[in-house]
C-alpha cells in the first residue's frame, strides 16, 4: 500500500505544481481524470507501474515523513492570507503562511494593483477596520499606495508576529483528506524537497481557492451561475510609466466638467473619452478610462488594460495573454503620448509580474451570497465583515461593456459564506469565497477580503480553543460561538455592529420583483446611482433582447413566439397582450398585480415590461415540466 500511495501522490504532486489548473471535472473525486487523494487507503496501483528514483521514493514516503504540527495553516499570502494569519497568531496561534508565490502580497505587489477600492459607509467611514485599517494606516492613508512600501508593510507586519511561519516558493501543495476533514498538508519546497504538515485548521487564501478545489470543495466557475456559460471578467495587466506630468494631470482631470474624474496627490482617474479612440492592433483587448496610481519613484501605474476571453485557470491562455499584452502596450504608450495631457513624455518602464485575474471559481459554501443581498443591504446573524463597493462586472467579451449593476449602503458577509459545503475544518477567505458572480463584483475588493481574512483566522483559533469544528459552529441556532468570535473581532476593531435600516425606495416600488428577475441575469444595470430608469419607454427590439438572453442564460428549452417585428418603435400595451397570446398563455393567467397594470396603462414602461418578462418565464417553466412529464408518461 506504500508504493500506492506513493504513485498517485506523485502523479498529483506534479499537476499541482501547475500555476493554473483547467476547471474542474464532472466527477468531484478526479482532477484531469486523476483521482483526488481523499485518504492514504483509498486506491489500488500495481507496485510494477511506481515511476520515480528511490530517491523520489524516500522523499514522497508518507509514513516516514517527519510531521511538523501548526494550530493554523494559511495558504496563499495575498492580502488577504496575511490577514488570517496575524489575525490567528494574535490569538496565540502557531501559523503557517504557506504560497507558491515569491514574495507576500500578492494582487497588491505582484500584481501592482496600488489603488485601493474603499468601502465607503453613507456616513463615509471604511465598512473594514481592524487589520485592513492597520495596514491602511502603515501606508498613510494614500488613495494609492507605492508598491515597494506594501511588501515592505506586509513583511513587517508578518515579521512582528513570532508565532508566525512564512514559507514561499512551495513547488506544490496537497491536502490529505480524511472525508471533508483535512488531516495534513504536503508540499515540495523551493528545493523540492517534501514537506509534511500537520494542521488544526486551514484557511485557503489563494486567488483560485486552488487548495479548497484540491480538498474537494465544490465550485462553480466564472459567470456559469447566471450565463449559463463559464466566462470570466476580463483580465488586466498593470503597466508603469515614466515622464507623467502629475499638475498637468490633476489640472486637467478636476476641472474637464467631467463627474466621475478627478485627481488628488497619488491618484487620478479619467481620461474615458480620449481612450474610447484607440484603436487596438489585437481582437479581445481594450483599454477603458485610467486609474492612475503615483509610486515613490515618480513612475505611475495604470489599471485600463482589458484583455478578454481568458480563462484565469487555464495556464496557456493566461501565457497567451502575456503575448498580447507585450505587442499592445508599447502602441498604448505611444498613443498616450500623442493624445492625453500631462502624458506627452511618457514612457513605458515595465508591467506587473502577475495579471490581475477577477473571478474564476466561486465557492459553493454553506450560504452564497446574492446580488439581492447586497443590493437589499442585508445584514447576517453571523456577520463576520462588511462591504459597500459597488457591483462592478468587468466585461467578459469585447462586444458587451463593462456593467455597474447598482451600488449597495452596506451589507454583511456571514460566516457561513467562507465555509465549503460538509467541511469541518476548512475556511476560503479570498476572492473566490461563497459569493454568487454577480455578488463577487462587489465583495471581491481586497478591503473586504481582508476583513474576512482576519475573521477567518479569529474564528480558527477560537475552534481549537473550544475543541469545536466549523459545522458545529453554524449548527449552533442560538450562534452562542460566533456571538463570542465576534465580540473578538469587535475587541480587535472590526466593528461588527448590525447594519442601520437604509431605505431604499425602489424595494416599495410595484414592479420591484420584474427588476430582481432581470438583475438577477445581470440583464439591467443601475449604474453608480443607482438609477433603474423603470419608468422610461421599452422599444420592442429591447424586450425582444431580453427575452432572448433569459431563455438563453437560464437554459430554458422552450423558444418564445414574438408577434411583432425587432424594430426600435415603442412597445404598446396591445404587443404584450399579443406576446402573451402567441405562447399560448391567456392575459388573466398574469399575476394580478401585472394584469392590472395592462389593463390600466396606456403605454408601456419598463417596470410594466420586466414584470410582463418574469411572469413569462414564472408561467412557462412550470409548463414547460409539466409538458416533460407528460411526455415521459408516454414514452413509458
Amino acid at each position: 500500500m506504500k508504493f500506492h500511495f506513493i504513485f498517485t501522490l506523485l502523479i498529483v504532486l506534479l499537476l499541482s505544481s501547475c500555476t493554473a489548473a483547467n476547471p474542474p471535472s464532472v466527477d468531484p473525486l478526479k482532477i484531469n481524470d486523476v483521482p483526488r487523494l481523499r485518504s492514504l487507503e483509498s486506491f489500488e496501483v500495481k507496485n510494477e507501474i511506481l515511476l520515480g528514483t528511490l530517491e523520489n521514493w524516500a522523499l514522497l514516503n508518507y509514513g516516514n515523513l517527519e510531521g511538523e504540527a501548526y494550530d493554523v495553516v494559511v495558504v496563499g499570502s495575498e492580502p488577504e492570507g496575511i490577514s488570517a494569519a496575524i489575525a490567528a497568531a494574535r490569538e496565540g496561534q502557531k501559523t503557517l503562511l504557506l504560497d507558491k508565490k515569491p514574495i507576500v502580497g500578492g494582487l497588491y505587489t505582484l500584481g501592482m494593483l496600488n489603488m485601493i477600492d474603499i468601502n465607503w459607509s453613507p456616513t463615509h467611514e471604511s465598512v473594514n477596520k481592524g487589520l485592513f485599517l492597520e495596514f491602511y494606516k502603515k501606508i498613510n492613508n494614500r488613495t494609492s499606495f507605492d508598491v515597494k512600501q506594501a511588501k515592505l508593510v506586509f513583511e513587517n507586519m508578518l515579521a512582528d508576529e513570532k508565532k508566525i511561519t512564512v514559507q514561499l516558493g512551495a513547488q506544490s501543495f496537497l491536502p490529505i483528506m480524511n472525508q471533508n476533514h483535512v488531516d495534513a498538508l504536503l508540499y515540495k519546497d523551493a528545493n523540492g524537497i517534501v514537506k509534511k504538515i500537520v494542521g488544526k485548521q486551514y484557511i485557503d487564501s489563494t486567488p483560485d481557492a486552488d487548495f479548497a478545489q484540491l480538498a474537494g470543495a465544490d465550485f462553480s466557475i466564472g459567470q456559469e451561475d447566471f450565463r449559463n456559460e463559464a466566462r470570466m471578467m476580463a483580465v488586466t495587466l498593470v503597466f508603469e510609466l515614466s515622464g507623467v506630468d502629475w499638475g498637468k494631470v490633476q489640472n486637467y482631470l478636476n476641472y474637464d466638467d467631467e463627474v466621475y474624474t478627478g485627481a488628488d496627490q497619488y491618484s487620478a482617474w479619467g481620461y474615458g473619452k480620449e481612450m474610447a479612440q484607440y484603436k487596438p492592433s489585437q481582437e479581445n483587448v481594450r483599454i477603458r478610462a485610467l486609474n492612475i496610481g503615483k509610486q515613490d519613484s515618480g513612475h505611475v501605474l495604470i489599471n485600463a488594460f482589458q484583455i478578454l476571453g481568458i480563462n484565469g485557470l487555464n495556464s496557456g491562455e493566461l501565457q497567451t495573454a502575456w503575448g498580447i499584452a507585450n505587442e499592445e502596450l508599447p502602441k498604448i504608450t505611444e498613443f498616450l503620448q500623442k493624445n492625453l495631457i500631462g502624458f506627452e513624455n511618457v514612457k513605458l518602464v515595465g508591467t506587473a509580474d502577475e495579471f490581475y485575474v477577477r473571478e474564476t471559481r466561486h465557492l459553493e459554501a454553506e450560504y452564497k451570497l446574492t446580488v439581492d443581498d447586497v443590493l437589499e443591504n442585508h445584514d447576517f446573524d453571523d456577520r463576520i465583515a462588511f462591504g459597500s463597493y459597488p457591483i462592478d462586472m468587468q466585461a467578459t467579451v469585447i462586444d458587451e461593456g463593462d456593467l455597474i449593476i447598482g451600488g449597495p449602503d452596506m451589507y454583511a458577509i456571514p460566516f457561513r459564506s467562507i465555509v465549503p459545503k460538509g467541511f469541518g475544518n476548512l475556511l476560503v477567505a479570498g476572492r473566490s469565497a461563497g459569493y454568487e458572480s454577480l455578488a463577487h463584483g462587489s465583495a471581491r475588493t481586497v478591503p473586504v477580503g481582508m476583513t474576512v481574512g482576519q475573521a477567518a483566522g479569529v474564528t480558527s483559533a477560537y475552534a481549537n480553543k473550544k475543541n469545536i469544528d466549523f459545522q458545529s459552529l453554524i449548527g449552533d441556532s442560538a450562534l452562542h460561538h460566533l456571538k463570542s468570535i465576534q465580540a473578538i473581532l469587535n475587541q480587535n476593531g472590526a466593528g461588527l455592529s448590525p447594519i442601520p435600516p437604509y431605505e431604499i425606495p425602489l424595494m416599495n416600488h410595484w414592479a420591484y420583483e420584474g427588476v430582481k428577475f432581470l438583475r438577477n441575469f445581470g440583464l439591467i444595470a443601475a449604474g453608480y446611482d443607482n438609477e433603474y430608469r423603470i419608468d422610461e419607454t421599452i422599444t420592442k427590439a429591447e424586450f425582444i433582447s431580453f427575452v432572448r438572453r433569459v431563455e438563453q442564460y437560464s437554459g430554458a428549452t422552450f423558444t418564445a413566439a414574438f408577434p411583432f417585428s425587432e424594430n426600435d418603435d415603442a412597445l404598446g400595451t396591445d404587443d404584450l397582450t399579443k406576446f402573451w397570446n402567441a405562447n399560448n398563455l391567456a392575459p388573466n393567467s398574469l399575476t394580478a398585480l401585472t394584469f392590472d397594470h395592462l389593463q390600466n396603462q396606456s403605454t408601456v414602461d419598463r417596470a410594466l415590461a420586466y414584470m410582463v418578462i418574469k411572469d413569462f418565464f414564472e408561467k412557462k417553466a412550470p409548463q414547460q415540466t409539466t409538458e416533460s412529464t407528460n411526455l415521459l408518461s408516454v414514452v413509458c
